[in-house]
């Protein structure tokens, strides 16, 4: 087999691949992880797959073709400013969510305060959110005991500490105990197209998927939050755009005020805010 250069070799996966799931920018970043180099390394130096990585490769490409995530083959994903252990038991943490960091870190200083990220999943947001604020008490619960060990194995590497634990919701939370409570939750309704999307098709449904058209765990939240935090308190959930009209009333029914609609950098409405006065 004539060994091509690997740059070589990128263009030529890029024209066999063509209109496939695998674009351009998914084929760099597994050459990249095959070789374990930079992107300024790739194209500044001469490199060469082995030959035990033309069958990593192909691989890659083809759990790729087949419509699971990057970041599931990849192993990990960046999100804020820390990069994430991710595999098939947690969603792939996506820009949109950012928009919560953005609210939260412009809405508190470095003063103590306690967070509650309620279903953090591969503990993104309780970890961004602890690698900006070290002052901050933060604790982040989710009921899947798989979502709580990658988002514990996450805190390892990163070296942060976040109090993880498991439970269904806030049930398990004691009244008038957080100043803040954050949270992405699953939103999306059962039957919904955009399940088949590429890399959403492969994600966990149950990290995707709510009942009452997808409005049940955004409703829960909200309604059962109030009790939870202080006076004073926040909450900051996010959803998808065409379902803030009836997220606002639940924070309405939930005597809630200052209640906000934040958009998101694509311009959709993506976070709702409300205060416990």
């Amino acid at each position: 087999m004539t060994r091509l250069l690997a740059s070589e070799l990128l263009k030529e996966q890029i024209l066999i691949n063509n209109d496939t799931n695998c674009d351009r920018i998914d084929l760099e970043q597994i050459f990249l992880f095959i070789l374990n180099i930079t992107r300024s390394d790739f194209y500044s130096k001469s490199h060469y797959l082995r030959l035990e990585d033309y069958k990593k490769l192909g691989d890659m490409i083809t759990r790729r073709n087949d419509g699971e995530p990057l970041a599931y083959i990849l192993g990990k994903k960046g999100f804020w400013n820390i990069d994430l252990i991710i595999n098939e038991h947690v969603l792939v943490p996506r820009p949109e969510t950012e928009t919560i960091m953005e609210l939260v870190l412009s809405s508190y200083d470095q003063q103590s305060i306690k967070v509650l990220d309620a279903g953090t999943g591969s503990g993104a947001i309780a970890l961004a959110l602890a690698s900006e604020r070290i002052n901050w008490l933060i604790y982040a619960l989710d009921k899947s005991e798989n979502s709580i060990q990658i988002a514990i194995d996450n805190m390892i590497n990163l070296g942060l500490h976040v109090g993880f634990f498991r439970s269904d919701w806030l049930d398990s939370i004691q009244s008038s105990s957080l100043d803040v409570i954050v949270s992405n939750p699953p939103y999306i309704a059962a039957g919904d197209l955009r399940l088949k999307a590429d890399g959403v098709s492969k994600e966990p449904v149950e990290a995707l998927v709510s009942d009452n058209h997808g409005f049940a765990d955004l409703n829960k939240i909200i309604k059962d939050s109030f009790r939870c935090l202080v006076k004073g308190g926040r909450i900051f959930v996010e959803h998808s755009p065409e379902q803030s009209d009836l997220v606002e009333e639940f924070y309405k029914e939930s005597n809630y005020t200052a209640i906000e609609v934040h958009k998101d950098l694509n311009g959709d409405n993506r976070v709702s805010s409300g205060i416990k006065e």
